[in-house]
């Protein structure tokens, strides 16, 4: 996989399992990481602790990714007005794609 500096990755169901392999990957490739979860908070907030610990950046996010609303809502929103992702490996140059 190429380096994801500059990237931010939305990764669903990662509060556990699977989605928070993923999104630690991402991590150490250089992403900043939308950790998602639906109900699991705690977990989704150890998650963003582990990467953040490993150097990286995350935020936990809650959204249903079964209803409409909730998918648009965390698409648009993609933590924007609450976290600001450091660039450690230069300036990021994604495009707000609206």
């Amino acid at each position: 996989m190429s380096d994801l500096a500059g990237k931010v990755a939305v990764v669903t169901g990662s509060a556990r399992g699977v989605g928070k392999a993923i999104a630690q990957r991402y991590a150490r490739l250089g992403a900043s990481v939308v950790v998602n979860y639906s109900s699991d908070e705690q977990n989704a907030r150890r998650t963003v602790e582990e990467i953040e610990a490993a150097g990286g950046d995350a935020i936990a996010v809650q959204a249903d990714i079964a209803t409409p609303a909730e998918i648009d809502r965390l698409f648009a929103n993609r933590g924007r007005d609450v976290w600001k992702p450091r660039h450690r490996r230069g300036q990021c140059r994604c495009r707000d794609r609206r």
